[in-house]
This record gives structure tokens, sequence and C-alpha cells, in this order.
């Protein structure tokens, strides 16, 4: 199964540094790459072993920018993983499972249950 996932978040005006956009996926530092405004694109392909067991391939990237900096001249940063996961509720499809997953800086584990976009 393969999700497509595009976010764009744009602000205007007075607005105080923790509440401006970031870039956010999985395996890069929250709030680590933001600006007036955040664009993000990802991906992610599941495929399912058995009935309850799937393993998961990730890729995205991300820019944030704005007043200070311009869109062509901000960074991209991109990321991308690999993860395992269990049906822990058929009835409901509900996934649970472990994320590894490498961006610009380091390398990060991530306990997922449901989705990992919001």
């Amino acid at each position: 199964m393969l999700g497509l996932r595009g976010d764009g978040k744009f602000t205007r005006g007075q607005v105080p540094f923790y509440a401006q956009p970031f870039v956010m996926l999985r395996g890069v530092p929250a709030m680590r790459y933001q600006g007036r405004n955040a664009l993000v694109a990802e991906g992610e392909l599941r495929y399912n072993l058995d009935p309850r067991w799937a393993v998961v391939g990730f890729a995205g990237t991300g820019k944030a920018y704005g007043d200070a900096v311009p869109f062509a001249d901000a960074e991209t940063v991109g990321a991308g993983g690999v993860g395992m996961r269990y049906l822990i509720a058929r009835k409901l499809g509900l996934y649970a499972g472990i994320d590894v997953a490498r961006g610009p800086e380091d390398t990060v584990v991530y306990v997922q249950v449901g989705s990992a976009w919001n």
C-alpha cells in the first residue's frame, strides 16, 4: 500500500518563534528547520508479510522559508527510513510498530501506534 502526504503551513503578521511552522518529518528534529512558511512532501510504502505483520519504507523532503530566507535560498531537508508494523486491532485496522529514520543529522527510533502522519 502506498501513502503520500503533502503539507503546507503559512503564517502572516506577528507570530512568536514557537508558533512558526517547521519541517515535520521522521528523522528531522522538531523545530530545527523553521520559518514563516514550511512545505513537506512524504511517501510511505507498506508491504504486508502476512495478515498481521508488515514492513514499511518511507522518505520525505521539506523546506522552511520566510522573510529572512527566501524560498530559493532555503535549505531543502530530506529524511527516510524503514519500520515494522503489527496489526494490534484487526477490526479497527490499527497498527503498532517501530520506525528507524535517518535525517540530515542523526538516526532516530520511533514507536508508532496508528499513523505516523497527523
